[in-house]
């Protein structure tokens, strides 16, 4: 990789960066009163030292405090008076001292994600101002570029988009010129307090909403702002209220390309751009498709700050990837400090410490899900002497299952990465090792880290013992054979909803088929194909609540649609569920009727539980326990990660 143009040097306006990787601004709510925390400083000094070319953070509140709004991000960073500046400073200082560009983004707390919101015609003038004073802060913070924020839902985007800002304020609404009137003020008063400060831009290459500006007025758009004095501009996808994934597994990378090559191509300043990019080969694809100078790696540096040195140094296969849980813009939109689920250590402090424990025990972790091999790791790390069992024939545990259902690389790639690095570790691994209390006891571990993972619920056992084509959902994964085409899932939680979508979409035309009709074919062709039959008849079946509980919001609605493009078929008050060799039967509770459907197969997915007095069962097979991630709780991947970090962080010297 030391030959690949991400590494070679760039401008960025006049200054020059040392690489092509940005990093950008990306809300983390760990800015209490506006100032950076000791766990954000380290966060951001963390990436720095990995190799990233251009960092920007952000968004930071430029202090405009004029009409009444209700700041929907907590714990924001903040440029809105001068005793922002010493804090501010030190992170840039963090920032550069490691050798990547500093920036900041800029953006009002008011308005934001509230397309309805406006400042009284009186305030404009404020509103521009505070981008002035904020970016003179900037300057003696001693950043290197300040961002003025037209896209994902701050008020200058709104002010820009045609959806939101068809009238209104008279002179800032209507057409074009009017709607980018406003950000054009608040980019001159930047611009007139900058010095030397670069100004730069991040604004939507298409909104991707109905009424909204695509990606040919995106191009006037960026000619203007560069016209008006901006040297870079930052290219990101659709705003927050687009009814088309953008953070989710259903995205591929470069996805936005096309819109994002015409932004690029009507400028000359510098321009960057991001989405859904996850490994060294998309990266230089985005370079090359794009035409862009640098290309924003988000998510993939918040789960690695080391991606850039890992890549540059030929070792992509360490990468520690973003799973694309959606877990971090859950915690945002909750109002929470980002959390990472590949990356439970998120924002511990940033000086290499020592890792070693004291005294040096050999440990035995049993399981290799994302729980075992996180111990198995961490433990390893810490200079213990570390195996690992796992019965089954290969690691991964039920994360193999997860990642073929999810319909995601992310997740496979993920896995594959664990995988990597446990077998580069120097960790003893034997597969195909049933693992008992004697045979741990024969072992002669100082300590033992169980990680068996759960077991399915199973409310309708006796109808399986009868020799029903009932069937467990990780049973159909994994005999897809045995799964007929009329199926009934009974249970919609996040088990049954993947599963329901994985089984309904075999037969269905894949993302691969649908674009080559969308370039091949004609338009009736393509909307044929787009009512995506399945090639099963699936039917999900819940007793109470809502399909869907307990996922994060920027995942549940995603999933929720493929449902109903698929055709599934929902009963969410079922009461009385009956599952037979023939069929199932229930009572909509909704109508009060009686429900018969003849089916092939019904699979239970009732969610797992942990296994019964695990601990117990192995207490005196080693001076030390412990039960970690779904053997101990059910919570999922991130959930097991984490459960495995704190684990490792409390074991005894």
């Amino acid at each position: 990789m030391s030959r690949s143009p991400l590494f070679e040097p760039a401008r960025f306006g006049p200054l020059e960066a040392r690489n092509r990787i940005a990093m950008p601004a990306l809300h983390l709510g760990r800015a209490p009163g506006g100032r950076p925390s000791p766990e954000l400083l380290a966060f951001y000094e963390e990436r720095a030292r990995g190799g990233v070319g251009v960092i920007t953070v952000g968004l930071c509140d430029t202090g405009y405090t004029g009409g009444s709004f209700e700041p929907s991000l907590a714990n924001a960073l903040s440029l809105a008076d001068d005793g922002c500046v010493a804090p501010m400073a030190e992170l840039a200082g963090r920032i550069r001292e490691h050798g990547a560009l500093a920036g900041v983004q800029l953006s009002t707390l008011a308005g934001y994600n509230d397309p309805k919101w406006r400042p009284a015609q009186e305030e404009i003038g404020a509103l521009a101002a505070s981008f002035g004073a904020a970016t003179a802060r900037a300057a003696t913070a001693g950043f290197d570029f300040v961002e003025i924020m037209l896209s994902g839902g701050s008020a200058l985007s709104h002010f820009v988009s045609r959806a939101h800002n068809g009238s209104g304020l008279p002179g800032y609404s209507g057409s074009l010129e009017s709607r980018l009137r406003l950000p054009l003020e608040a980019i001159a008063a930047a611009r007139e307090a900058a010095g030397s400060l670069v100004v730069a831009v991040r604004m939507h290459c298409h909104e991707l909403i109905e009424g909204g500006y695509g990606a040919e007025e995106a191009a006037r758009i960026a000619v203007a702002l560069e016209g008006a004095g901006v040297r870079a501009i930052d290219i990101t996808g659709g705003g927050h209220r687009s009814s088309i994934p953008q953070i989710t597994h259903q995205v591929p990378p470069l996805a936005f390309v096309p819109f994002a090559r015409r932004v690029a191509g009507a400028v000359s300043a510098t321009t960057l751009y991001g989405g859904q990019i996850r490994v060294p080969a998309d990266a230089e694809r985005a370079l090359a498709a794009v035409g862009c100078d640098f290309v924003n790696l988000g998510r993939a540096l918040i789960a690695d700050p080391m991606w850039p040195a890992k890549a540059m140094a030929g070792e992509a296969g360490g990468i520690v990837h973003c799973m694309t849980c959606g877990r971090c813009f859950d915690e945002v939109v909750s109002r929470r400090a980002v959390i990472c689920s590949a990356s439970p250590g998120l924002v511990e402090a940033s000086a290499p410490r020592a890792l070693a424990r004291p005294r040096r025990v050999k440990a035995l972790v049993v399981g290799s899900g994302p729980a075992g091999m996180r111990a198995a790791l961490e433990l390893r790390d810490r200079g213990h002497e570390v195996a690992l069992f796992e019965r089954g024939a290969e690691l991964g545990g039920r994360w193999r299952a997860a990642a073929r259902v999810n319909g995601g690389d992310d997740l496979s790639r993920a896995l594959a990465s664990y995988v990597s690095r446990v077998l580069r570790s120097g960790i003893a691994v034997e597969t195909g090792v049933e693992a008992t209390p004697e045979s741990v006891r024969a072992f002669g571990a100082d300590a033992v880290v169980l990680a068996t993972g759960a077991v399915p619920r199973t409310p309708f056992a006796a109808q399986r013992e009868e020799g029903s084509s009932l069937l467990l959902a990780e049973e159909a994964i994994a005999r897809p054979s045995a799964v007929g085409r009329r199926v009934a899932i009974l249970g919609a939680g996040g088990v049954g909803l993947t599963v329901a979508i994985h089984l309904a979409s075999e037969g269905a035309p894949d993302d691969r088929a649908l674009g080559f009709l969308a370039k091949h074919g004609c338009r009736a062709w393509l909307d044929e194909a787009l009512t995506r039959p399945s090639g099963r008849e699936v039917t999900l079946i819940k007793r109470r609540g809502y399909a869907g509980k307990g996922l994060g919001r920027s995942v549940r609605w995603t999933l929720m649609r493929e449902v109903e493009e698929l055709g599934v078929k929902l009963f969410d008050r079922a009461q009385g569920i009956a599952p037979s060799a023939r069929g199932v039967a229930f009572t909509d509770e909704r109508t009060g009727e009686a429900v018969s459907l003849e089916v092939d197969t019904v699979i239970v997915a009732a969610g797992y539980e942990p296994i019964a007095d695990l601990k117990e069962r192995f207490q005196s097979a080693a001076p030390q326990v412990f039960v970690i991630g779904d053997a101990r709780e059910v919570g999922g991947i991130g959930a097991a990660i984490a459960d495995a970090h704190r684990a490792v962080e409390e074991l005894p010297s």
